[in-house]
């Protein structure tokens, strides 16, 4: 006999995204972006100086014009990017639950997902350079879909998710085990 059922629902029962307590990333992680952004920032603006400045050697006003225009593109393109993570960062959360990990972040476009555990294949933390200098990690996921990486976890709480993740695999998948043997039975 089959317990499971396929009852219709209706999405004004579905459980609201606001209903979710999202836990705010270590705020190292605005340090950590700014600072990648303003090296690539630096390195661009460094080249735009240098076309503006070879535009408006020109003799020709409208070069001079684009190279003076060109500039001030750059540098406001520049202190957009490096102003950024300060704020995207009240948009980046992640919410640990019963069944699940969900993420979210993005300024212009927002990006949700959750990972769920009865998916998960691997748990990994990774840090890059500047995430061992600010003690940052990232954590990634391995589902059966793809990965999914969570930036911006304290080390220790990444290395405590993870465990977590794992019990939870674990736990998750005996039970599953247990039910196929009773139904054996």
């Amino acid at each position: 006999m089959n317990k499971n059922t396929n009852e219709q629902l209706a999405v004004e029962d579905l459980p609201s995204l606001e209903d979710i307590d999202w836990v705010e990333m270590d705020r190292n992680l605005i340090v950590r972006d700014m600072l990648r952004n303003c090296v690539i920032g630096v390195f661009n603006l460094a080249l735009i100086v240098v076309f503006g400045i070879l535009l408006l050697t020109s003799d020709t006003q409208l070069v001079q014009l684009i190279g003076i225009v060109g500039i001030c593109t750059g540098i406001v393109v520049i202190v957009l990017l490096i102003s950024w993570p300060r704020l995207e960062f009240p948009h980046r959360g992640y919410a640990l639950r019963e069944m699940d990990i969900a993420q979210k972040y993005g300024l212009v476009t927002r990006y949700l997902a959750t990972a769920p555990f009865s998916r998960v294949q691997h748990v990994a933390v990774s840090q890059g350079i500047l995430d061992r200098l600010l003690s940052l990690a990232t954590l990634q996921i391995y589902t059966a879909g793809g990965v999914s990486s969570i930036k911006g976890f304290h080390v220790d709480n990444a290395h405590m998710l993870r465990g977590h993740i794992l019990e939870r695999v674990a736990e998750i998948n005996l039970s599953r085990v247990e039910e196929f043997v009773d139904e054996e039975d």
